[in-house]
């Protein structure tokens, strides 16, 4: 059995689409880990081989729950809330770290965690990333036993525009299509794709934060909603999807209507100073 594994990456896909020689699964919002099992041990890495097994003592007990001498499982550890839906916020609470690696708080410990297993790569000695992926989810549905840290991740095949519109309504981030014959990649492939639940809010954008490292003007926009008394409530930030020329624009606009004063209702939580 192999030490270390590169999961299989999705590409991404604008919109869901039906074929039946493609299965899908509901996009699990939390942290992709590779599962070894060994007789009754476990160890857990991350997609960037980070080993998280020390970080989520409960799923010390998976071994127990899956019927194999040995095995490697891919899959997503995951927090849920009080619906039963993934949170990803609630992952970040869990770990401590929110985006980009910034420590938010102290580790929630008390936040349980759940492991979703949506594929199996090998199984007592025997390579499975050549198999078809169909068979390896027979097989790796054939030998778990489900209890509550242990889940299968089901899919539907050839129905991805209704598990899409399903996850919608359900509030989950999406769905992830995969060729129902294709083999396991250790890279990201074309013969899985991710389709994420687009979501889009307008907000005000009432101040900005200092940049971090070799970027330049700002780090983030601060972003803010009114509420019910018209009081401007901090929402959160963002700083990806600009190119180094809206960037310097927008920093240009913003950096010119700068003010003492702060507009929102209370104080904006962030590690860096905020304009």
């Amino acid at each position: 059995m192999p030490r270390a594994i590169r999961p299989m990456l999705a590409t991404m896909a604008d919109k869901p689409f039906d074929d039946d020689n493609w299965l899908y699964e509901i996009k699990w919002d939390g942290y992709r880990a590779v599962a070894f099992l060994d007789s009754n041990s476990l160890r857990l890495v991350s997609r960037n081989q980070n080993d998280l097994t020390s970080a989520y003592p409960e799923l010390h007990e998976i071994p127990a729950h899956v019927k194999a001498s040995s095995a490697i499982l891919d899959g997503e550890i995951v927090a849920l809330d009080d619906e039963g839906r993934p949170s990803f916020s609630l992952m970040q609470q869990r770990t401590g770290v929110g985006e980009g690696g910034r420590r938010i708080r102290r580790t929630r410990d008390d936040i349980p965690v759940v492991y979703y297993a949506f594929d199996l790569l090998h199984l007592d000695g025997y390579d499975l990333m050549q198999a078809d992926l169909e068979m390896r989810k027979r097989l790796l549905a054939s030998i778990l036993l489900p209890d509550d840290l242990l889940h299968y991740s089901d899919h539907y095949i050839g129905r991805g525009t209704a598990l899409f519109e399903a996850a919608a309504k359900r509030g989950l981030e999406g769905i992830v299509a995969k060729r129902r014959r294709s083999c396991y990649e250790q890279k990201r492939s074309h013969d899985w794709l991710k389709i994420k639940v687009v979501k889009r809010q307008e907000c005000v954008i009432g101040g900005y934060t200092d940049p971090r490292g070799s970027r330049e003007n700002f780090g983030s926009i601060v972003l803010g909603l009114y509420d019910g008394k018209n009081r401007l409530i901090p929402v959160g930030q963002a700083g990806s999807g600009f190119t180094e020329q809206t960037q310097a624009r927008m920093w240009k606009r913003l950096h010119a209507l700068e003010t003492t004063r702060n507009p929102f209702f209370g104080k904006v939580a962030s590690d860096r100073r905020v304009h």
